[in-house]
């Protein structure tokens, strides 16, 4: 836990001055509409922090010509909203909030792991998350990242301390805030199916070695071969209140825009272009941008973008193997969702920050390698994120 304190504050603190120094160094001065002003704070505010100012300030009727508010999921703009009743400033509302919910991500990360790993390999994903290569979204940026990571983290929490009405209730906060937060209701749900042992896993015959060879995969994630629900209590039914927070919003736009699916509609206009389609299935706005300007730098942020989702998805089965079914769809949802809706991966990347059960796999695999190698990776991630997010702060989108 001293890791995650001593760790967290002091990557504040080196973004807040590396902020500063890239204000000095804005890639376009006096043209940034999306950042309230100068100062220690101003350059983490930029694009989708101006969205969710307005959407907390103005609500859901605000939009901007062809784009649409809609397509801003509520959670994190209706607590910057209640924020901002003590700070009166919608922007310093969501600064306080991302780094509350940051602080607070890291704490319960480190109170997760003590519980599923090792000693060394809970620090080791600590670590991991602090030098993650997009982190400065759980530190200054009035982005949802933290606020999200905060809230599934406190609802997985929650039911593992065998309280599943507020981990519903918490859960339903998490899963209003993007619209893969449906994975966190399904995750906790089969969680609970699993706590109370709902689930017979398929065991092998005699010995794993014995097994036919389509048959020990099965066995190794532990597939269910029956499922009873002769243990579920009637208070565990409360884990699926975390499906309210999806249906209140979805009956909202039915209500205001006529569908349930008007969030869908509004990333699919020309600017944005995650309409559903081969286009953004195959990711050919990647080849097309490849094939108009080369390796630009936006070419290598979609790469980036999306060898980290890809590598969180691979690393799914182990997830599976090791913390169970319920972490596992979770993660899959939370990053196959998005990396089959979004034209060219980008914005992937953060999105990974929320998959703790992966960064754990993660840190678990680097405890059990010598030092040198640990650190190595780390000093190589935290240059990264560095270079990242110094990007960002001068002005350049990078997720």
């Amino acid at each position: 836990m001293q890791v995650a304190v001593v760790g967290f504050l002091l990557v504040s603190g080196v973004l807040l001055v590396l902020g500063r120094f890239a204000e000095a160094h804005e890639m376009f001065p006096g043209r940034q509409e999306f950042e309230p002003g100068g100062g220690w704070f101003g350059p983490w505010v930029r694009w989708d922090g101006n969205w969710y100012f307005h959407i907390a300030r103005d609500g859901y009727d605000w939009g901007t010509g062809q784009f649409r508010s809609i397509a801003f999921w509520p959670s994190y703009p209706m607590a910057i909203r209640a924020v901002s009743l003590l700070t009166h400033d919608e922007y310093d509302a969501g600064l306080i909030i991302t780094w509350i919910s940051g602080f607070a991500a890291i704490l319960l990360l480190a109170k997760w792991c003590e519980q599923h790993l090792t000693r060394l390999a809970a620090i080791s994903a600590v670590v991991t998350i602090l030098v993650f290569p997009f982190a400065w979204y759980l530190h200054w940026s009035v982005y949802g990242d933290a606020f999200f990571a905060a809230c599934v983290l406190g609802a997985f929490l929650l039911l593992e301390s065998d309280r599943p009405v507020l981990a519903g209730i918490v859960g339903a906060v998490a899963a209003a805030g993007r619209p893969m937060g449906i994975a966190v209701a399904c995750g906790l749900i089969l969680l609970m199916l699993e706590r109370r042992d709902c689930f017979k896993p398929l065991l092998p015959r005699s010995g794993l070695q014995s097994d036919p060879l389509w048959r020990r995969p099965l066995v190794w994630l532990r597939v269910p071969r029956r499922m009873t629900l002769r243990h579920v209590r009637f208070r565990d039914a409360g884990v699926f209140l975390a499906l309210m927070g999806p249906a209140l919003y979805l009956a909202f736009l039915a209500r205001t825009q006529g569908t349930p699916l008007a969030f869908i509609d509004a990333e699919g206009v020309p600017g944005w272009d995650h309409k559903p389609g081969p286009h953004t299935w195959f990711k050919v706005a990647i080849y097309e941008n490849l094939r108009n300007g080369g390796l630009t730098q936006g070419v290598y942020a979609m790469l980036l973008h999306g060898a980290l989702a890809i590598g969180a998805l691979l690393l799914i089965p182990k997830v599976i193997q090791k913390f169970g079914w319920g972490y596992g769809l979770y993660c899959l949802m939370l990053i196959g969702i998005p990396a089959v809706s979004s034209k060219d991966f980008y914005g992937l990347g953060r999105y990974v920050l929320a998959a703790f059960p992966v960064l754990a796999v993660i840190g678990d695999w680097l405890s059990k390698k010598p030092l040198a190698l640990r650190c190595s990776i780390w000093i190589s991630s935290a240059a990264l994120a560095l270079f990242l997010s110094y990007s960002y702060a001068r002005g350049v989108y990078v997720a």
